[in-house]
This record gives C-alpha cells, sequence and structure tokens, in this order.
C-alpha cells in the first residue's frame, strides 16, 4: 500500500524539447511597377531634366561665340582627328572659315585635310570645295581633285578636274588655279573650257580680278557667241 502510494506521488520524468528556431523572411526589393515606379521616374526627372536644360542654355549661349571666333581667325573643325604619325595631323570633313579683306566670309570644305609636316600652315585637301561670297550678293564656287591651303597667307591651290562656277551661270573647267582668298582673285595657265549664258570659250589660260566681276582669257582664245546673247544677257 505505501509501496502504490509512493509511487503515486512520484514527479513523472519529462524529455526536453529543442527549442524553436524563427526564420525571418527574405527580404524582397523594392518593386517599380505602378505607382511606385512612377514616383521613381518623377525623382529621376526632376533631376536630370534641370541638368540637360542648364547644357542647352550654355549651348545657346556659347555656340554663336565660338562660331564668330573660328569666322574670324579661319579655325579647322573636322569631325575626327587622325595621325598616323606624331607630326601629323589629319582630319575627316574638316570645314575652314574666314573672311577676306573685305570682311567677306568664305568657307573651304573637304573629305580629308592632311597638315603638311614641313609647314604647319599648309593644309592638304582631298576633294576640296570652296565657297566666296562677294560685295553684291554674288558669290563664287571652286572644287577640284585635290589642293592645298595656305591658311596664314589664304592661298588656295587647286589641281585636276578645277570646276569655278559662277552663280550668274558662267562655268570654267581647267585642269590648275590658284586662287588668293584674301583679295578674291584667280589665274590658272593651263587649258580653260568655259561656257555661259553669251556662249563658249576656249584659252590657254584665265585671270579672275575685281572679285569675280572681270573674266580675262588668256593665251590663243577662241570665243563663240550665240545668236541671242544680247537678250538673255539682259535678262
Amino acid at each position: 500500500m505505501s509501496s502504490k502510494t509512493s509511487a503515486k506521488n512520484q514527479a513523472p520524468a519529462t524529455t526536453a524539447s529543442p527549442a524553436a528556431v524563427t526564420i525571418p523572411e527574405a527580404v524582397k526589393p523594392p518593386s517599380f511597377s505602378g505607382k511606385n515606379g512612377y514616383s521613381v521616374f518623377v525623382s529621376i526627372a526632376k533631376i536630370a531634366l534641370p541638368f540637360f536644360a542648364i547644357i542647352l542654355i550654355l549651348l545657346v549661349i556659347v555656340w554663336p561665340q565660338l562660331e564668330e571666333q573660328v569666322i574670324a581667325e579661319g579655325t579647322a573643325i573636322g569631325k575626327s582627328i587622325l595621325g598616323d604619325a606624331p607630326d601629323t595631323l589629319s582630319a575627316l570633313n574638316p570645314k575652314y572659315l574666314g573672311l577676306d579683306d573685305q570682311e567677306q566670309p568664305y568657307t573651304i570644305i573637304a573629305d580629308l585635310a592632311e597638315q603638311s609636316r614641313e609647314r604647319e600652315n599648309e593644309i592638304f585637301l582631298t576633294l576640296p570645295k570652296a565657297d566666296i561670297s562677294l560685295q553684291d550678293g554674288s558669290w563664287i564656287a571652286l572644287s577640284a581633285r585635290s589642293g592645298l591651303y595656305d591658311k596664314d597667307a589664304k592661298y588656295l591651290t587647286l589641281d585636276g578636274n578645277v570646276n569655278i562656277f559662277q552663280d550668274q551661270g558662267f562655268e570654267i573647267i581647267t585642269q590648275e588655279a590658284m586662287i588668293d582668298v584674301n583679295a578674291g582673285s584667280a589665274y590658272g595657265q593651263s587649258e580653260v573650257n568655259g561656257h555661259g549664258p553669251a556662249g563658249t570659250v576656249v584659252s590657254e589660260g584665265f585671270v579672275i580680278t575685281d572679285r569675280g566681276q572681270r573674266i580675262t582669257f588668256t593665251g590663243k582664245s577662241r570665243l563663240v557667241i550665240l545668236s541671242d546673247a544680247q537678250e538673255t544677257l539682259k535678262k
């Protein structure tokens, strides 16, 4: 009897259970869709748009001043600069702007420009083209297969398939021409073929003076005047 009572009063043995471990949920990255994405876009735009606005304003203010400087100094602008030697520079699609001694603008462009190794002021041009404005509002356009431009003297030498076109409709085709851009004059000593509203001419050379207003053909020359030349010139 006593043994049973003691057995009942004895506390039952307990077994330890492992402690529960709480695993935190993975942190999800912020979503950029919906309203949240729109808010992010607006925040970025508030910073980016004023920045680009400042850049555009600076370009509007600075670019005309830079262009005036280029015209005044006859600086060359090229899309890219190349060089196969340390002392040689070349530019693709260069553009030379300047003013002659009468403050009239002129432009010289080419497919390629290469600086002379012997003289820094001389530039070799591939497929050069030039536009020279005159005081009366007219202009002369020149083109050739190759050329040499002296930046200091403002002297342009053209060679091969030289074409000189006056906006009044007169055109000269020859193989060489030397142009004094500053004085607005030119001359050549190769065979000349010319044509215009009044007729055609073939000569051994030519001289352009008075900034394109006067053209003199030199050497043996042959002129053919059209029958309606006077009426054409009056127009």
